[in-house]
């Protein structure tokens, strides 16, 4: 079953959040802005293709506002 596009609403709060902290996993996104971790996937993946957001894979998977985290030193 495909799923449709992401809630423009989700997308915003998960924005926001974001531009609270430096980088974040999705699971805490979610708790954060109290959705499901499904949706708030979704809309991470659609904010990256948007590039508004990247992933850092940094011994696990982060996400980040585009460019707000620099390269490793």
């Amino acid at each position: 079953m495909e799923k449709g596009p992401a809630s423009p609403e989700i997308k915003e709060k998960v924005l926001a959040y974001l531009a609270t902290v430096e980088k974040a996993k999705s699971k805490e996104i979610a708790a954060a802005i109290g959705e499901k971790k499904a949706d708030v996937d979704l809309a991470v993946k659609e904010l990256a293709f948007e590039d508004k957001v990247e992933y850092l894979y940094i011994t696990t998977t982060f996400v980040a506002l585009k460019g707000k985290v620099g390269a490793p030193q």
